[in-house]
């Protein structure tokens, strides 16, 4: 494992390798900034569910340790273009090679401990990789209808509605009269007779245009909330009023309501149902590997 401080407590050790509590700091620090993303506040759970936080990222840096280890003694290894090449595709997603600096280098690191990091995982990555393509199994059309079956809840839906949409864009500091001309002109078109989808064609700003300002489905907290609410009181087939927000003004079509813990036929998504079972394999190959090799590892925890 990566050295830390030296003077760090030791929460566990596997062989010869020490673990150390910045490192379950940092660990339980991703978890909380994961789950704060998914607008979650840990401290939520109270103090005993943090507990069991620090203990579930405890035996996962153990499980990390084991692997990382077994990779060292297959030889398993990445190179700095690896590594440099991880790290172009991850900076992709930012503005700036600063702000990907800022945001990698946030806990203090060196760039040369952030790569050894990178390393460390990239090098797991690679054996968990190996062990799934010797072991892994193709799955049949039959055994993908059959675990369909099984397993419908999997594949149970929440709330939605199928919607399209005409949008006529107005910048987010509009006048009243821009926003009162754009009302006038969506009044204008929801009387028009014409198929709703062939008037989106002609008139919505939105890149849905093209499909007929065909939205899809759409759960609870997807839509801006006076879109939202104005689809909550539509019947379906039916067209609402004009409505405001902040990319501009809306006339929004229900074209269908689906309940919560709808299953969606086979056919339609067969595609998913072979995703889901693959990931199902893997997480149980993964867990195997596992177990195999802690039952050779000597591990010793030193925190409750």
């Amino acid at each position: 494992m990566i050295k830390k401080n030296p003077q760090d407590t030791i929460v566990a050790k596997v062989n010869a390798e020490e673990l150390y509590e910045s490192q379950l700091e940092g660990a339980v620090s991703n978890y909380r900034t994961s789950l704060k993303e998914q607008g979650i506040d840990i401290r939520v759970f109270g103090k005993d569910q943090l507990h069991n936080v620090r203990q579930f990222m405890l035996a996962k840096l153990v499980e990390r340790e084991v692997l990382h280890q077994e990779a060292v003694r297959q030889k398993i290894k990445v190179t700095s273009k690896e590594i440099d090449q991880v790290m172009e595709e991850s900076e992709k997603d930012y503005a700036s090679h600063q702000e990907f600096l800022s945001d990698i280098l946030n806990d203090g690191a060196s760039l040369k401990t952030y790569k050894e990091r990178l390393a460390y995982d990239m090098i797991i990555n690679k054996l968990v990789s190996k062990r799934y393509e010797r072991l892994k199994k193709a799955v049949s059309a039959k055994e993908i209808s059959s675990f369909y079956r099984n397993n419908t809840q999997l594949f149970a839906q929440p709330e939605a509605v199928n919607i399209g949409h005409i949008l006529l864009r107005l910048p987010p500091d509009a006048e009243d009269e821009e926003i009162a001309k754009a009302r006038e002109k969506l009044r204008r078109i929801r009387e028009q007779k014409a198929d709703f989808r062939e008037l989106a064609k002609k008139y919505s700003e939105c890149d849905s245009a093209a499909q007929g300002g065909d939205l899809g489905f759409q759960t609870r907290g997807q839509l801006y909330p006076p879109l939202e609410a104005a689809v909550g009181k539509l019947q379906e087939n039916e067209i609402s009023q004009p409505v405001v927000t902040r990319e501009g003004v809306h006339l929004v079509k229900l074209y269908a309501r689906r309940p919560k813990g709808f299953i969606p036929p086979f056919e339609e998504i067969q595609g998913h149902v072979e995703q889901v079972m693959k990931i199902d394999q893997a997480q149980k190959i993964y867990q195997d590997y596992v177990d195999e090799l802690k039952q050779t590892a000597q591990i010793e925890v030193f925190i409750s």
